[in-house]
């Protein structure tokens, strides 16, 4: 296929082919949706053509507790260098910086990446699909200059991640990501956005119309996309081949505008590659999780609505004679310890009495057929889970005693496939930030980049902060970093994790200048070369950006001290100062680790008292309800003896006589 612009009818044939591909995957995606939420259209929609009375919706129980534990708070970005070495402090720097600028806008209170993230992980548990992109978007406006001109002068500037619907992304025809020709991105401009970004010219050639006001017969189409006012439907087209963006209006069926890529990436596209379910090799193309497993929730809500209509025919009902007036009495007018009369009691017992004339619907064979579909339905959501992946110890389900290490095995072997869906959305969030990152490097404003990192506060000369600012600008392609988004750092919160880091950073620090003192006090020329050892090995430590500023400073001190000509030894107020304030700081923090450790550790052993009890009153609960079963069993025992005993007394005195 080729992309020369010239072709008119080229991606006419290309965007036709792409819809006509995923038709398919989006008619599924709504199914989908609509059973999650369990809604009436699902019925209609869906693979079951019966009417079912009663549901068991355990599709949005187990997403639900696999969103969970896939996102359970906001990421922290880490931007480290790929090699940890000590004397690259333009890529420490570097690194600090963009993770400064990164950091603040995921962690922002009602920041738009959380929302993204969190948008983008349900589009993949629900229809298998879930994807965003990097804009960067620049604010300007005009002013007067001095020569009474008027030019564009920027107000703001920003890395914007933008969430993308799985209805509204499109990708040429391949077989893996890799060779994906190109990407498109579905937008409904109005007609004042598309004069304000294409121009009044480009406008008159669009459609505009209300989306979603007519009804469709077509389950491709979304039936919950409504918009109050008219608009244009333009597909965003980023090219890999031609390394253009080309904007696609639909109706006129044509190219409207062709520019170059606002933002050269790496890899050329504006977005990571998607989180996917269950692709192959075949067709890059999605399929929802729910697929693989619709035969067995479809069977599921089957048993269920079977077990609904039999629990509600198990009741007591019967038939008796009508012209018996006494049975009739008895059943509408009887109470407690009441007798009902009868007139023609011979009659009455000619009929068989109560038994001869009331027959009872027998329930044995309903209440039986109720118990084989309750088994029926067990193992089926046993079958489920196995499919799913989602086991009983996952969902807190299990209720026969087992050994810790059983437990542990089988937490181990349950949770083999929500780690590698932790390692899918970690992947997907590290890409999606490492393009943000890109973007920062390749349009921001050095002083924009000076301001979001608020690098007026950072420990570091003024002279290394503009050589890392320059690096980010000039040397973007080569950067020696990584962005890099842990799975641990998403799915789960470690209060200790980095108290415990600083901690073992701090003990590292006392240990090294501890053994270090003796020597330096012997040779003090040894200063230098044991302050660089100490900057080496420090520099592996995660979390150590910020001291090895510091040490920077005290090393330069040393030499310049070293330097000086020696006479008799003199107190250096600068260099106590220094000492002084470099030990307050690691004391400092060592302290906040220690509280913040004794804090933990208090709260741990407060935890373990409350379960230790828990289980000492469950225990005891046990044993009590167990004595009292013993105790009613003996007492219902002895009554049956004492009433045996009272009946057998008249029939002796009978025979004796």
């Amino acid at each position: 296929m080729s992309y020369e612009t010239s072709t008119e009818n080229v991606w006419k044939k290309e965007i036709d082919a792409a819809e006509k591909r995923v038709k398919e995957f989006w008619k599924k995606g709504t199914k989908v949706t609509n059973r999650y939420l369990d809604n009436t259209v699902s019925r209609k929609m869906g693979a079951l053509d019966t009417d079912l009375t009663s549901k068991l919706n355990l599709f949005h129980a187990n997403v639900s507790t696999q969103m969970a534990m896939l996102y359970g708070r906001v990421p922290r970005v880490d931007v480290s260098r790929r090699f940890a070495d000590a004397g690259d402090d333009v890529g420490r720097i570097s690194a600090e910086i963009l993770q400064r600028i990164l950091n603040t806008s995921v962690q922002a209170s009602g920041s738009n990446e959380s929302d993204v993230l969190r948008c983008c992980l349900q589009d993949r548990m629900l229809p298998g699909l879930g994807t965003a992109r990097v804009r960067y978007d620049v604010q300007t406006e005009k002013e007067m200059g001095d020569d009474n001109e008027e030019y564009e002068k920027m107000t703001s500037e920003d890395a914007v991640i933008e969430y993308v619907h799985w209805r509204d992304f499109l990708w040429g025809y391949a077989r893996t990501w890799s060779t994906v020709p190109w990407v498109g991105f579905r937008t409904f401009p109005t007609k004042e956005e598309c004069e304000k970004t294409l121009g009044e010219e480009v406008c008159k050639q669009l459609t505009f119309e209300q989306r979603g006001t007519t009804e469709k017969n077509d389950d491709s189409q979304d039936p919950d996309f409504k918009q109050p006012e008219e608009t244009a439907e333009i597909i965003e087209i980023w090219c890999r081949k031609e390394r253009t963006v080309k904007f696609y209006a639909k109706g006129p069926d044509k190219v409207i505008k062709n520019v170059g890529a606002p933002t050269n990436f790496m890899g050329f596209f504006p977005c990571p590659e998607p989180m996917a379910a269950n692709v192959t090799t075949t067709l890059w193309m999605p399929k929802s999780d729910f697929s693989i497993a619709q035969d067995l929730y479809n069977q599921i809500d089957v048993l269920q609505t079977r077990i609904d209509i039999i629990t509600r025919a198990v009741k007591v009902v019967g038939v008796y004679d009508g012209k018996s007036i006494g049975i009739q009495r008895m059943l509408e007018e009887g109470y407690d310890n009441d007798l009902i009369p009868v007139d023609n009691w011979a009659a009455f017992q000619e009929r068989g009495g109560i038994k001869g004339q009331v027959d009872w619907m027998p329930l044995g064979d309903i209440v039986n057929a109720l118990s084989k579909l309750q088994e029926m339905r067990a193992e089926a959501i046993q079958l489920l889970y196995q499919v799913t992946g989602m086991s009983d110890i996952l969902r807190g389900t299990s209720e026969q005693y087992t050994s810790a290490s059983s437990d542990k095995l089988k937490a181990k072997f349950a949770s083999v496939r929500m780690q590698y869906l932790q390692e899918e959305f970690a992947r997907f969030a590290s890409d999606l930030m490492s393009l943000k990152a890109e973007t920062v490097c390749k349009n921001f404003e050095p002083e924009t980049i000076f301001e979001k990192a608020n690098c007026q506060y950072f420990q570091e000369e003024p002279a290394s902060i503009e050589d890392a600012i320059y690096f980010l600008k000039e040397d973007c392609n080569e950067v020696l970093w990584k962005v890099e988004i842990k799975p641990e750092s998403i799915a789960m919160i470690d209060y200790a994790q980095l108290k415990s880091e600083r901690t073992e950073y701090l003990t590292a620090v006392a240990t090294f200048v501890q053994s270090a003192t003796p020597m330096i006090q012997m040779a003090p020329g040894s200063a230098p070369l044991l302050l660089e050892m100490l900057k080496w090995g420090l520099a592996g430590f995660k979390g150590s950006q910020q001291m090895e500023g510091i040490f920077d400073r005290v090393l330069k001190d040393v030499q310049e001290q070293l330097s000086q000509p020696q006479g008799p030894a003199e107190p250096n107020p600068k260099l106590e100062e220094i000492n002084a304030k470099a030990q307050a700081e690691m004391q400092k923090e060592a302290l906040k680790a220690q509280n913040k450790f004794n804090e933990l550790m208090t709260a741990h052993q407060l935890d373990m008292q409350h379960i230790a009890a828990e289980t000492d009153a469950s225990a005891r609960q046990e044993e009590l309800q167990a004595y009292f079963n013993i105790l009613e069993k003996n007492a219902a025992a002895s009554a049956k003896i004492r009433e045996n005993r009272s009946k057998s007394k008249p029939q002796v005195a009978r025979g004796r006589e």
